[in-house]
């Protein structure tokens, strides 16, 4: 089967700049629209008899593939935007985009070629910034946040700049885009596949998931959708559903619910260590445990001042009836705790 450079992993992407056919003739993406439309693999084919080379490729959570293109026979940088194995929109890019700055091309992507682990060159591309126009020093607080975002680091964010979150987001949505393969654990355990089911017409999916060996713990209606909580207790996967309009909107291991569990009882979740899981986000960073929260069917309903650096934040699972109370000092998680009961959680 064919393989198109919008799907190889960033080595091989690299590696195939270095080769390809002889330039013949340049031509500006607006000269280039005869590709729209055309699936991946021809529009590769399409850019390399124009004298193009592929020099990076970045995917983002939603499905789409921006790859950056290099004529050297006329210094031209084009971005083809992918989505569903077809070519979207093809526009003109900064020659920084395609590692030229003044400088040997060729020589700039292989600088970076054994650090492209994640596919894609360290710095930020014209497309991540979307309709921002940043200055040159949020620029520089956008990349630095990218980068941040990408490779995992801490979010450090000491300039407060908008430009630094910004970039962040951006980094981590990329990460997860190049790492949606994964099921976030390790080990050795066997694990259910189960993100090809993204989009699969809901019944069938359900009867898949069955003879995968996950059973329904829960299910519950949220406006015009359907939730459904599926247990594997062999690989510890608990999965969430959302259908809409008889298809699979969502499909997600959201990891810990009260209902997914083994050997424990009551719906706390205690683990090995003697702690529920909303317990062991102390330490975390105050960012990443509210997204761990929503993920486990939370809902912020209520923040309020504690002190001097410090913050509360109250969370409510209307399915599972929890209410939970988050402290947050200097970034980081101070105190998780069940409240049982607020004002605002019902």
């Amino acid at each position: 089967m064919k393989k198109s450079i919008f799907h190889v992993t960033a080595t091989a992407m690299l590696a195939s700049t270095v080769v390809g056919a002889n330039p013949a003739f340049a031509e500006k993406a607006n000269q280039l629209s005869s590709i729209n439309g055309k699936d991946a693999w021809g529009a590769e084919q399409a850019l390399k008899e124009r004298g193009f080379k592929s020099i990076s490729s970045h995917k983002n959570s939603r499905g789409y593939i921006n790859s950056y293109w290099w004529n050297k026979s006329d210094d031209n940088c084009v971005r083809v935007e992918v989505y569903n194995d077809t070519v979207e929109s093809i526009v003109d890019a900064k020659d920084s985009d395609c590692g030229k700055s003044g400088g040997n091309t060729t020589a700039a992507v292989g600088a970076v070629a054994g650090l492209a682990l994640l596919g894609a060159v360290l710095a930020s591309k014209s497309h991540h910034q979307g309709d921002k126009n940043y200055n040159e020093r949020e620029q520089a607080e956008f990349d630095r946040g990218y980068k941040d975002g990408l490779y995992n680091a801490s979010y450090h964010n000491y300039s407060r700049s908008d430009a630094y979150s910004h970039g962040y987001e951006v980094g981590v949505d990329e990460r997860n885009a190049n790492l949606s393969h994964h099921h976030n654990r390790g080990g050795y355990s066997n694990v259910a596949e189960f993100k090809d089911l993204q989009g699969a017409r809901a019944a069938g999916a359900m009867d898949e998931l069955n003879r995968r060996g996950f059973v329904q713990v829960d299910n519950f209606a949220s406006g015009n959708a359907r939730y459904s909580i599926r247990w594997r207790q062999q690989s510890n996967q608990c999965l969430q559903l959302i259908v809409a309009n008889g298809r699979i909107d969502d499909v997600r291991d959201i990891q810990t619910h009260p209902k997914c569990r083994s050997g424990h009882s009551g719906g706390s979740s205690i683990g090995s260590d003697g702690k529920t899981w909303y317990q062991r986000l102390v330490g975390a960073a105050g960012d990443g445990a509210e997204v761990q929260l929503g993920n486990n069917g939370f809902r912020k309903v209520d923040t309020f001042e504690s002190g001097k650096h410090a913050y509360g934040t109250v969370w409510y699972n209307r399915s599972s009836r929890q209410c939970l109370q988050v402290i947050t000092a200097n970034g980081r998680v101070d105190s998780a705790s069940d409240i049982q009961t607020h004002p605002r959680c019902r």
